[in-house]
């Protein structure tokens, strides 16, 4: 018995985990008292709770949908959006402690504690409320692509126009592998033309599902609002070390079931093209070069510095060393998840030659296709509540800023239980707005994208509050307004005008080339005499389609119309407009060049920015930076109470650690290392070392 295009077994199952996901808040609700046990967990999670947290958190059903649909879109090289995180987890080993010995609550009150500023410490909630919002917007975005695509309708279910959309998704791909194989007759090019801009404009459907966005995210919203107004910190933390366990199991059954249809590693390598398996691609037929990979590592090194969840990760540590286990674990057990992931995005290729409409949906229909009833189950069940907690988490972090920074300022002097409940109240607004945000975006990887290039600015900021004392409070506030309005406002509500969008300098693309590239020979290129046998090796055009400059894609207003005026669709670029305006050629940049502009540009000016707006101003309280810099550099002691007493000797004794700077009589704060700084951080590239070499070494499977 099927209900919405599952088993009976599949639904069973799912209620199961909700079930159990409601008892944890339930179960952990019992020793919430107040808000430090709320947001920290009272500052007691141990290393296997810091492991689950860190692990939980990174392995999200999120994850699995951007690696495996970006891989699925570019190849292995698409991993690339979040397997740089590889090249991060090192610095885990510096940034951790940093949150820990700043012994605060949010990453708000780091302002309060540096500049003794509540107004700045608002500005910072607000602006990563705001960051958490786009997050929750994008993880029910996310559990929303992968659900729809495992709920689907048979054709025989299908309305006229559902029949419709599939069918013209289908002759849309059968025209463009005619077209790159340079068959496409010259009366079907004005055909072929309008079907690729009716699907820029998401007119046309690979599949059809029974469900539908806004009632999905009310559900999901619902249950984990219950949960974690209930349980907190460690309801998420007890959550995400069952979901990341979940997913990992999935993860791997995929792989396994997925290989055996494409006949084992060979056959994989024999369907898909070889240069889908080049880790760092060319400049012909990837974005993902190694100057883009480069830009992309370094801006989210930025970005992840000044996250509003890193004082609940690191701050709830019971000393440092806990603090960076749980990170570096964690971190370093998602990179092998993530190249599971990765598998899977391939295997889709395999699975789908036909294409996708979306590629956001690769690991849903993979899922659909190798997984029967029970599996089914436990791999939604796997999906939709594997990115609960996360969701979470991140809750939690924003019912602090906005309770702790913005309402406690505003409505003072009520009790510590009036606040408390507010927060827990304020977990309900959160989750609704987020469903709000979710609504804005059509596709995974831009959303995930903006969230990235977006958070640098306090990315740098925290940086520079913690290694550079000369950076001042209005340098921060005036490079928030640039920042805000350039990369926030602008990029987004310009295309909301109709004559802007259309404006015939702003419709700029890059030139349509075919290119030879080798790739293995289909049953279609044997039966055309290209090749002796399925698999070989065999030289075939490819078709790299023209890429929007300024704008995420480029279409005909009126898709049927070849004659129709171009307009931009998405979001505006200012990144490469600034850098078009100052005289560099962006127009002939490829994709590859464009995207790395993109990254490369929101990572270093919020640094150029606040380091020049900082010599205009005049500098801050010496003292209060003398003891801010003192309480940084004093380690947690292993008691509460004598943590306190250290720190209280450290604000005595301001300069009791000049001693350890690397730039003595400088406003540089880096400290020297200690035998134990470079073995772990150098241990953790070793690390890194021999992730890359497994990576390699399975791409090399299969092959001759």
């Amino acid at each position: 018995m099927h209900i919405w295009g599952l088993h009976v077994l599949d639904l069973a199952i799912i209620l199961l985990f909700l079930i159990a996901l409601l008892l944890i808040g339930v179960h952990t609700s019992r020793s919430v008292k107040n808000q430090a046990d709320f947001y920290l967990g009272g500052r007691k999670l141990g290393r296997a709770l810091q492991f689950f947290l860190n692990f939980g958190n990174a392995t999200d059903s999120m994850g699995a949908v951007q690696s495996s649909s970006e891989v699925f879109r570019q190849g292995i090289g698409g991993l690339w959006i979040s397997f740089q995180t590889l090249f991060i987890t090192p610095f885990f080993w510096f940034t951790q402690p940093w949150y820990r010995r700043a012994r605060l609550v949010t990453m708000a009150d780091l302002f309060v504690d540096r500049f003794g500023s509540k107004g700045l410490a608002s500005a910072y909630a607000c602006f990563n409320i705001v960051i958490a919002l786009i997050l929750l917007g994008l993880g029910n975005l996310t559990a929303f692509k992968v659900t729809s695509a495992m709920i689907v309708k048979p054709p025989s279910a299908y309305t006229e126009e559902e029949s419709r959309q599939v069918g013209l998704f289908a002759e849309y791909r059968e025209l463009q592998t005619r077209k790159e194989a340079g068959t496409l007759p010259d009366p079907t090019v004005e055909r072929f033309t309008t079907l690729v801009n009716m699907n820029k404009r998401g007119e046309l459907h690979s599949f059809i599902t029974y469900i539908h966005p806004l009632p999905f995210y009310i559900v999901y919203s619902t249950v984990v609002a219950i949960y974690i107004s209930l349980g907190g910190l460690k309801a998420a933390a007890i959550a995400d070390g069952i979901q990341g366990m979940l997913v990992l199991v999935m993860s791997v059954l995929l792989i396994p079931l997925g290989l055996h249809r494409v006949g084992g590693f060979r056959g994989l390598h024999q369907i898909v093209s070889p240069y889908k398996f080049q880790l760092v691609g060319t400049v012909a037929t990837s974005e993902y070069t190694w100057y883009t990979i480069l830009a992309i590592t370094f801006a989210s090194l930025v970005q992840i510095l000044g996250l509003m969840h890193n004082m609940a990760g690191g701050g709830s540590a019971r000393n440092e060393n806990t603090a960076r286990f749980g990170m570096i674990s964690g971190g370093f057990m998602k990179r092998l998840v993530l190249i599971g992931w990765a598998f899977c995005g391939l295997l889709a290729v395999a699975a789908f030659p036909s294409g996708l409409a979306d590629a956001d949906n690769a690991w849903g229909s993979l899922s659909t296709m190798l997984l029967g009833p029970g599996l089914m189950g436990l791999m939604l069940s796997g999906m939709l509540l594997g990115h609960m907690p996360s969701v979470g988490i991140s809750s939690v972090s924003v019912s602090a800023l906005a309770t702790r920074n913005l309402y406690e300022p505003l409505v003072r002097g009520r009790s510590p239980d009036h606040y408390f409940r507010v927060g827990q109240l304020a977990i309900f607004v959160v989750l609704s707005v987020g469903i709000l945000f979710a609504m804005l975006f059509t596709g995974v990887i831009q959303a995930l994208t903006m969230l990235i290039t977006f958070n640098t600015f306090f990315g740098a900021v925290v940086f520079l509050i913690f290694f550079w004392r000369r950076i001042v409070a209005q340098a921060i506030v005036v490079g928030l307004i640039v920042w805000v309005v350039g990369i926030g406002l602008v990029p987004w509500v310009s295309p909301q005008f109709q004559w802007f969008r259309q404006l015939p300098a702003l419709t700029a693309q890059t030139p349509e080339r075919s290119i030879d590239i080798t790739t293995g020979a289909t049953a279609a290129d044997v039966a055309a005499g290209l090749a002796e046998r399925q698999g070989q090796a065999i030289r075939k055009p490819h078709l790299v389609l023209p890429a929007a400059v300024f704008f995420d894609r480029v279409a005909r207003i009126d898709p049927r119309n070849p004659q129709s005026p171009l307009e931009g669709i998405g979001r505006f670029n200012v990144e490469t407009f600034s850098l078009h305006c100052l005289g560099v050629p962006v127009q002939k940049f490829s994709p590859a060049g464009l995207l790395a502009t993109r990254w490369l540009f929101d990572g270093l000016f919020p640094f150029v920015m606040l380091i020049g707006l900082s010599f205009c101003f005049k500098a801050g309280d010496r003292d209060l930076a003398d003891r801010f810099y003192a309480k940084m550099k004093t380690p947690v002691a292993p008691t509460p109470e004598e943590d306190e007493k250290a720190v209280a000797l450290s604000k005595m004794q301001p300069h009791r650690f000049d001693h350890l700077k690397l730039f003595p009589r400088s406003n540089l704060e880096f400290t020297k290392w200690t035998r134990q700084d470079a073995m772990g951080f150098f241990g953790c590239w070793a690390i890194v070392g021999v992730i890359l070499l497994l990576l390699l070494a399975l791409l090399r499977v299969g092959v001759g």
